[in-house]
Protein backbone atom coordinates (compact mmCIF):
# COMPACT_ATOMS: atom_id res chain seq x y z
CA UNK A 1 0.00 0.00 0.00
CA UNK A 2 2.85 2.24 0.50
CA UNK A 3 4.51 1.60 -2.79
CA UNK A 4 0.82 2.57 -4.44
CA UNK A 5 0.45 5.60 -2.23
CA UNK A 6 3.84 7.13 -3.71
CA UNK A 7 3.49 6.07 -7.43
CA UNK A 8 0.04 7.84 -6.74
CA UNK A 9 1.67 10.94 -5.27
CA UNK A 10 4.47 11.23 -8.31
CA UNK A 11 1.79 11.37 -10.76
CA UNK A 12 0.53 13.56 -9.70
CA UNK A 13 3.01 15.62 -9.54
CA UNK A 14 3.26 15.00 -13.36
CA UNK A 15 0.05 16.64 -14.77
CA UNK A 16 1.78 17.38 -18.13
CA UNK A 17 1.85 13.77 -19.07
CA UNK A 18 -2.19 13.73 -18.61
CA UNK A 19 -3.27 17.39 -19.84
CA UNK A 20 -1.89 20.44 -21.53
CA UNK A 21 -1.92 23.59 -20.13
CA UNK A 22 -5.32 24.77 -21.76
CA UNK A 23 -6.90 21.51 -19.55
CA UNK A 24 -7.32 18.98 -22.81
CA UNK A 25 -6.03 15.71 -23.12
CA UNK A 26 -2.16 15.63 -24.06
CA UNK A 27 -1.59 12.44 -26.32
CA UNK A 28 2.02 12.32 -26.32
CA UNK A 29 3.52 9.06 -26.33
CA UNK A 30 4.30 6.05 -28.27
CA UNK A 31 0.96 3.44 -28.98
CA UNK A 32 1.00 0.47 -30.69
CA UNK A 33 -1.65 -0.96 -33.01
CA UNK A 34 -3.65 -3.71 -30.80
CA UNK A 35 -5.13 -5.54 -33.99
CA UNK A 36 -7.78 -7.51 -31.53
CA UNK A 37 -9.83 -4.36 -30.85
CA UNK A 38 -9.42 -2.82 -34.33
CA UNK A 39 -11.24 -2.70 -37.26
CA UNK A 40 -10.15 -2.16 -40.97
CA UNK A 41 -12.10 -1.92 -43.98
CA UNK A 42 -9.42 -3.25 -45.92
CA UNK A 43 -6.13 -5.57 -45.01
CA UNK A 44 -4.59 -4.55 -41.86
CA UNK A 45 -1.10 -3.13 -41.55
CA UNK A 46 1.25 -6.33 -39.96
CA UNK A 47 2.31 -3.60 -37.53
CA UNK A 48 1.48 -0.09 -36.74
CA UNK A 49 2.97 2.51 -34.00
CA UNK A 50 2.79 5.89 -33.44
CA UNK A 51 4.48 8.47 -31.96
CA UNK A 52 3.12 11.65 -30.57
CA UNK A 53 4.69 14.55 -29.42
CA UNK A 54 2.75 17.58 -27.84
CA UNK A 55 3.35 20.65 -26.49
CA UNK A 56 0.31 23.73 -26.12
CA UNK A 57 -1.29 23.77 -29.57
CA UNK A 58 1.71 22.23 -31.39
CA UNK A 59 1.46 18.38 -32.26
CA UNK A 60 3.57 15.81 -34.15
CA UNK A 61 2.11 12.79 -35.11
CA UNK A 62 4.66 10.29 -36.93
CA UNK A 63 3.05 7.23 -38.23
CA UNK A 64 5.44 4.06 -39.07
CA UNK A 65 3.28 0.96 -40.57
CA UNK A 66 4.68 -1.96 -41.96
CA UNK A 67 3.48 -4.14 -44.89
CA UNK A 68 5.30 -7.04 -46.88
CA UNK A 69 8.30 -6.80 -44.17
CA UNK A 70 8.72 -3.02 -45.21
CA UNK A 71 8.56 0.19 -42.90
CA UNK A 72 6.72 3.17 -44.31
CA UNK A 73 6.44 6.37 -41.91
CA UNK A 74 4.39 9.55 -42.46
CA UNK A 75 4.58 12.58 -40.10
CA UNK A 76 2.11 15.09 -39.62
CA UNK A 77 3.04 18.33 -38.02
CA UNK A 78 -0.11 20.39 -37.34
CA UNK A 79 -1.42 23.38 -34.82
CA UNK A 80 -3.81 22.75 -32.89
CA UNK A 81 -6.59 25.81 -34.16
CA UNK A 82 -5.53 26.12 -37.04
CA UNK A 83 -7.09 25.22 -40.70
CA UNK A 84 -4.13 25.48 -42.28
CA UNK A 85 -1.84 22.52 -41.52
CA UNK A 86 0.58 21.38 -44.36
CA UNK A 87 1.78 17.89 -44.95
CA UNK A 88 1.56 15.13 -47.22
CA UNK A 89 0.15 11.81 -48.25
CA UNK A 90 1.09 9.26 -50.35
CA UNK A 91 3.23 12.26 -52.15
CA UNK A 92 -0.02 14.13 -52.45
CA UNK A 93 -0.39 17.76 -50.88
CA UNK A 94 -2.72 17.89 -47.97
CA UNK A 95 -4.25 20.76 -46.17
CA UNK A 96 -5.52 20.07 -42.29
CA UNK A 97 -8.10 21.80 -39.96
CA UNK A 98 -7.40 20.51 -36.11
CA UNK A 99 -9.49 21.02 -33.53
CA UNK A 100 -10.49 20.34 -29.91
CA UNK A 101 -14.08 18.81 -29.93
CA UNK A 102 -14.04 18.37 -25.69
CA UNK A 103 -11.86 15.19 -25.27
CA UNK A 104 -11.04 14.16 -28.58
CA UNK A 105 -8.87 15.60 -31.05
CA UNK A 106 -10.59 16.16 -34.50
CA UNK A 107 -8.56 16.32 -38.10
CA UNK A 108 -10.00 17.25 -40.89
CA UNK A 109 -8.11 17.01 -44.14
CA UNK A 110 -8.06 17.69 -47.76
CA UNK A 111 -5.31 15.48 -49.88
CA UNK A 112 -5.01 16.62 -53.46
CA UNK A 113 -4.53 13.81 -56.15
CA UNK A 114 -4.34 15.89 -59.20
CA UNK A 115 -8.27 17.04 -59.83
CA UNK A 116 -9.96 14.69 -56.91
CA UNK A 117 -9.52 14.94 -53.39
CA UNK A 118 -9.62 12.32 -50.60
CA UNK A 119 -10.99 13.72 -47.66
CA UNK A 120 -10.30 12.49 -44.37
CA UNK A 121 -12.13 12.86 -40.42
CA UNK A 122 -9.82 12.01 -38.40
CA UNK A 123 -10.87 11.64 -34.63
CA UNK A 124 -8.38 11.06 -31.13
CA UNK A 125 -9.85 9.90 -27.78
CA UNK A 126 -7.15 9.28 -24.98
CA UNK A 127 -8.79 6.55 -22.65
CA UNK A 128 -9.73 7.83 -18.97
CA UNK A 129 -7.03 5.42 -17.90
CA UNK A 130 -4.64 7.06 -20.36
CA UNK A 131 -3.11 3.72 -21.63
CA UNK A 132 -5.14 3.27 -24.67
CA UNK A 133 -5.19 5.33 -27.51
CA UNK A 134 -8.30 5.13 -29.97
CA UNK A 135 -7.85 6.60 -33.84
CA UNK A 136 -11.46 6.55 -35.73
CA UNK A 137 -10.37 8.23 -39.41
CA UNK A 138 -13.64 8.14 -42.34
CA UNK A 139 -12.41 8.46 -45.35
CA UNK A 140 -13.21 9.76 -48.94
CA UNK A 141 -11.86 9.68 -52.27
CA UNK A 142 -13.31 11.48 -55.31
CA UNK A 143 -16.43 10.75 -56.24
CA UNK A 144 -16.83 7.51 -54.22
CA UNK A 145 -20.83 7.38 -52.79
CA UNK A 146 -20.20 6.92 -48.98
CA UNK A 147 -17.26 7.77 -46.63
CA UNK A 148 -15.39 4.33 -45.48
CA UNK A 149 -14.86 4.04 -41.63
CA UNK A 150 -11.70 2.67 -40.11
CA UNK A 151 -10.83 2.41 -36.13
CA UNK A 152 -7.50 1.86 -34.76
CA UNK A 153 -7.01 0.61 -31.21
CA UNK A 154 -3.36 1.54 -29.69
CA UNK A 155 -1.92 0.52 -26.60
CA UNK A 156 0.63 3.21 -24.78
CA UNK A 157 4.44 1.66 -24.90
CA UNK A 158 7.57 2.58 -23.06
CA UNK A 159 9.10 5.83 -24.30
CA UNK A 160 12.28 4.32 -25.48
CA UNK A 161 10.64 1.60 -27.51
CA UNK A 162 10.51 3.87 -30.53
CA UNK A 163 13.96 3.28 -31.95
CA UNK A 164 15.69 5.24 -34.80
CA UNK A 165 14.84 4.22 -38.08
CA UNK A 166 16.71 2.17 -39.73
CA UNK A 167 17.60 3.49 -43.84
CA UNK A 168 14.92 1.59 -45.86
CA UNK A 169 16.00 -1.32 -48.30
CA UNK A 170 15.40 -0.72 -51.96
CA UNK A 171 12.35 -2.40 -53.02
CA UNK A 172 13.55 -5.44 -55.15
CA UNK A 173 15.07 -6.66 -51.51
CA UNK A 174 11.59 -6.28 -50.06
CA UNK A 175 8.92 -7.38 -52.63
CA UNK A 176 9.43 -9.84 -55.60
CA UNK A 177 9.80 -8.96 -59.29
CA UNK A 178 10.63 -5.81 -59.52
CA UNK A 179 11.99 -4.97 -62.92
CA UNK A 180 11.00 -1.08 -63.74
CA UNK A 181 11.73 0.39 -59.91
CA UNK A 182 14.86 -0.96 -58.62
CA UNK A 183 16.68 0.92 -56.15
CA UNK A 184 13.46 2.62 -55.15
CA UNK A 185 13.53 3.05 -51.29
CA UNK A 186 10.43 0.27 -50.64
CA UNK A 187 8.38 2.24 -48.75
CA UNK A 188 7.75 4.42 -51.26
CA UNK A 189 6.59 1.64 -53.66
CA UNK A 190 3.31 1.79 -52.10
CA UNK A 191 2.83 5.31 -52.38
CA UNK A 192 3.59 4.99 -56.33
CA UNK A 193 1.22 2.00 -56.76
CA UNK A 194 -1.17 4.50 -54.71
CA UNK A 195 -0.72 7.02 -57.60
CA UNK A 196 -1.21 5.19 -59.84
CA UNK A 197 -4.52 3.77 -59.10
CA UNK A 198 -5.90 6.91 -58.42
CA UNK A 199 -4.51 8.38 -62.21
CA UNK A 200 -6.23 5.10 -63.56
CA UNK A 201 -9.25 5.21 -61.46
CA UNK A 202 -8.85 1.36 -61.14
CA UNK A 203 -8.15 -1.03 -58.06
CA UNK A 204 -4.45 -2.76 -57.64
CA UNK A 205 -6.87 -6.52 -58.74
CA UNK A 206 -6.64 -4.20 -62.40
CA UNK A 207 -3.21 -4.89 -63.03
CA UNK A 208 -2.39 -7.54 -60.02
CA UNK A 209 -3.39 -11.11 -58.84
CA UNK A 210 -4.67 -10.62 -55.73
CA UNK A 211 -2.23 -12.07 -52.66
CA UNK A 212 0.39 -13.28 -55.19
CA UNK A 213 2.02 -9.12 -56.17
CA UNK A 214 4.49 -11.07 -58.25
CA UNK A 215 2.79 -12.77 -60.77
CA UNK A 216 2.55 -11.75 -63.99
CA UNK A 217 -0.39 -13.10 -65.39
CA UNK A 218 -2.62 -9.89 -65.81
CA UNK A 219 -1.50 -7.79 -69.01
CA UNK A 220 -2.25 -4.39 -67.66
CA UNK A 221 0.86 -4.95 -64.87
CA UNK A 222 3.11 -5.33 -67.86
CA UNK A 223 1.78 -2.19 -70.43
CA UNK A 224 2.37 -0.31 -66.79
CA UNK A 225 5.73 -1.31 -66.85
CA UNK A 226 5.99 0.29 -70.32
CA UNK A 227 4.13 2.83 -69.51
CA UNK A 228 6.72 4.24 -66.37
CA UNK A 229 9.73 3.56 -68.75
CA UNK A 230 8.10 6.13 -71.09
CA UNK A 231 7.25 8.32 -68.46
CA UNK A 232 11.19 8.32 -67.07
CA UNK A 233 12.19 8.37 -70.60
CA UNK A 234 10.32 11.70 -71.18
CA UNK A 235 11.15 13.28 -67.83
CA UNK A 236 14.70 12.38 -68.43
CA UNK A 237 15.36 14.26 -71.80
CA UNK A 238 12.94 16.80 -71.54
CA UNK A 239 12.61 17.87 -67.68
CA UNK A 240 15.76 16.49 -65.93
CA UNK A 241 15.42 18.56 -62.87
CA UNK A 242 11.63 18.21 -62.14
CA UNK A 243 9.48 15.17 -62.85
CA UNK A 244 6.74 17.27 -64.93
CA UNK A 245 5.01 14.53 -66.76
CA UNK A 246 2.94 11.75 -64.85
CA UNK A 247 0.40 9.16 -65.34
CA UNK A 248 -2.45 11.94 -64.64
CA UNK A 249 -1.01 13.69 -67.06
CA UNK A 250 -2.96 11.67 -69.83
CA UNK A 251 -5.24 9.16 -67.77
CA UNK A 252 -7.05 11.58 -65.62
CA UNK A 253 -8.77 9.01 -63.82
CA UNK A 254 -9.81 6.49 -66.45
CA UNK A 255 -8.30 3.60 -67.50
CA UNK A 256 -7.42 4.27 -71.45
CA UNK A 257 -6.53 7.94 -71.77
CA UNK A 258 -8.33 9.93 -74.45
CA UNK A 259 -5.92 10.96 -77.33
CA UNK A 260 -8.24 14.00 -78.48
CA UNK A 261 -11.13 16.31 -76.55
CA UNK A 262 -14.78 16.06 -76.89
Amino acid sequence: MRYAALASFFLLLRPSCVLSQDGSPNLSGVWRLNPQQSSHSEHPPEEMRVKIEQHDADITVTFRVRNSGSDETNVQRMRIGSDDNKNEIHGAPMTSKAVWDGGTLVVDSIAKFGNQELRMNDRWTLSPDKQRLTFTERHQFGAEPKPTEDNYVFDRQPDGSWEAPHPPKPAEQVYKNIQVMKGVPAPRLMNAMTFFTKSLGVECKYCHVPNEFEKDDKPPKNVARKMLNMVHQINDANFPDKQEVSCWMCHRGNPKPEAFPK
